[in-house]
């Protein structure tokens, strides 16, 4: 029976749930994409009045920029839009401007929802993204989760639709539901799309591993790590509930020739177990040491068939849930952002914080720092003051050329008698 750990305060339920990368940016026309404006402005807003552009002037580019996408999204090219939708995503990753995104939140769902529907391949994709980054814009997504579920659920269920628009519309689908899925029994149907889907990766009555193609395992994968998710907004005694049945499923799919695959599950099984022992000390999974050796061997896996980096990559994420299910500990980071830090020392924020950064990539510190809604979700609180460099006390240019000066007076007269033979020591 494993001993487990009981959580401290960092552990507790936030409001919203139990408790860097580079983007691509699209370009259009022969004016600087929005894209590049919004990059140029941040830089120049980080570092006070250099370049003489005040936040208001930065803000006012930014805008028109949106704006000037969400026309282009509408375009007769493929293509343009694709790249107009990409740069409002990116757009939205490098700024954080709630009141702005309300205003024009109609008007982005529509270009969302037309793209969903009449949209391919790539299109699909970004406008999958951007649902989710217009939610985390607003004080209130429920709207823009009601418009946009009938159209993504459909294509999660599709069949016949590219494994790679069913796997952006799963993560779309989930991250809405959790942010503005109201009632819990909407999170727990959509939670139920997202197993659908994901169970074609279950092990076999007979005990045989399926082996889908590349795509369809990436396709599993983004439904588990959706699915996962909205597991967190459930209460302990309905995750213990489910617990027996879904850690046998979940212990089959560690057997899965996908490595994203194997990790995901098994961290969805360590967050399954630390729910379950936080409502039953007492409670054991069927064959408890059989999983515990199925868990160690991919902790010490030594495959040579497998590439350096994924081994290493596999044992670092099952060290950790060899933890959580022998032992009942819980992981434990901290994430420095700014003048912050974010504890993450449970399952459930970790894996909340490792989808947030999936959808944010390199945005993940500024809404870290300023969105409400991820503040609300990771309990930090309302967010810090801004510092304003300026009002520092620090010399004044004259000042600092001055002491430079004198300086390099002093540093030319020491080297100077040091050049000096006469000075030398015998």
């Amino acid at each position: 029976m494993p001993k487990h750990k009981k959580k401290d305060g960092g552990g507790q339920k936030s409001g919203r749930g139990r408790v860097e990368s580079s983007d691509e940016e699209g370009e259009f026309n022969d004016a600087a994409s929005m894209v590049s404006e919004v990059s140029e402005a941040s830089t120049i807003g980080q570092s006070g009045e250099e370049g003489g552009v005040d936040e208001s002037s930065q803000l006012e580019v930014w805008e028109s920029k949106v704006k000037e996408a969400i026309d282009l999204a509408g375009q007769k090219s493929a293509g343009g839009r694709v790249k107009a939708l990409e740069a409002l995503c990116s757009g939205l990753l490098r700024r954080y401007e709630p009141d702005f995104l309300a205003n024009q939140q109609m008007t982005v769902c529509d270009v969302i929802q037309r793209s969903l529907k009449k949209g391919k391949g790539g299109e699909v994709v970004a406008a999958a993204r951007l649902a989710v980054l217009l939610a985390l814009q607003l004080p209130d997504c429920e709207e823009v989760y009601k418009e946009l579920k009938p159209v993504l659920v459909p294509m999660v269920t599709d069949k016949t639709a590219p494994a790679a628009t069913r796997a952006a519309a799963a993560t779309a689908v989930a991250g809405l539901a959790f942010l503005g899925g109201g009632e819990m029994a909407e999170v727990v149907a959509v939670m139920e799309v997202l197993e659908g889907v994901f169970a074609a990766s279950y092990c076999k009555k007979d005990g045989s591993v399926p082996s889908p193609p590349a795509e369809a395992q990436a396709l599993h994968c983004a439904a588990l790590s959706s699915w996962a998710l909205l597991l967190t907004l459930l209460t302990s005694g309905e995750v213990y509930r489910l617990a027996a049945a879904q850690v046998a499923h979940l212990r089959g799919l560690l057997l899965s020739s996908d490595l994203e695959l194997r990790m995901a599950a098994g961290e969805s099984l360590a967050l399954v177990l630390e729910f379950a022992y936080d409502y039953d000390e007492e409670f054991e999974p069927q064959d408890l040491g059989g999983l515990v050796v199925a868990v160690r061997q991919l902790a010490t896996d030594s495959t040579k068939s497998r590439s350096k980096k994924d081994r290493k990559e596999q044992r670092s994420t099952f060290r950790d849930v060899l933890r959580g299910v022998e032992e009942g500990e819980p992981p434990s980071q901290k994430v420095k952002f700014g003048r912050e830090t974010l504890r993450l020392d449970s399952w459930f924020a970790t894996l909340q914080y490792q989808w947030f950064c999936k959808q944010l990539g390199s945005g993940m510190n500024l809404h870290l720092a300023a969105n409400d809604m991820l503040r609300e979700i990771f309990a930090l609180g309302a967010p810090l003051p801004v510092f304003d460099p300026s009002s520092a006390d620090k010399p004044s240019k004259e000042e600092r050329n001055a002491a430079n000066q004198l300086a390099r007076k002093l540093r030319t007269g020491i080297r100077a008698k040091n050049r000096d033979k006469r000075s030398a020591v015998v």
